[in-house]
């Protein structure tokens, strides 16, 4: 598939349970890291954090694109996997699904932004939505019978539901489409 899938989170909580690797290489029985820090949610999903492109910045309201964010690309063979099931394929997580990598990653942080770009450069719509809507969101999208589009999607603000962004926050190029709870 060709997509890029990014999480942005607005702490590093939840970075615990994931497992933490890092090349490194020695020199003097000294060990230096070598290349980027990533995260393993079990055998098919790795994050890598790297900055966020400058596109996706601008695409954001401006109250989120203020903020400190730490961006993960989301690679490895989830997100295929996750196109192979919701299409009919029967797929052995190992006990680590793509769908319980989602919702436990995204409820225990205060605010997230999922970002994604389909041919990795395409974003055709902003969403505010809960971790179950955004989910949903991606299944759906991934379904081969769908018009497939480019998305982020904000959290919702801590108690609120069914909130959409209004236009003003957003730039014209940007097409808001409310979601109803």
């Amino acid at each position: 598939m060709d997509a890029c899938f990014e999480i942005l989170l607005s702490t590093r909580q939840t970075l615990e349970y994931l497992e933490c690797y890092q090349e490194t290489f020695t020199w003097g029985n000294i060990e230096y890291p070598q290349g980027e820090k990533y995260y393993l949610w079990g055998k098919y999903i790795k994050l890598v954090e790297r900055e966020i492109p400058p596109h996706i910045i601008k695409r954001l309201p401006p109250a989120y694109g203020s903020m400190q964010w730490l961006n993960f690309s989301v690679q490895g063979k989830g997100l295929d996997l996750l196109e192979s099931e919701v299409n009919g394929s029967e797929i052995d997580w190992e006990g680590k699904s793509f769908d319980e990598f989602l919702k436990l990653i995204l409820t225990e942080q205060p605010q997230w932004i999922v970002i994604f770009e389909w041919h990795c450069d395409r974003i055709d719509s902003l969403y505010q939505q809960n971790v179950s809507e955004c989910i949903d969101r991606i299944k759906n999208n991934l379904k081969w019978e769908n018009n497939r589009e480019g998305f982020l999607v904000l959290s919702l603000p801590e108690n609120e539901i069914g909130l959409s962004t209004s236009a003003g926050e957003v730039s014209q190029q940007d097409r808001i489409v409310p979601t109803i709870a």
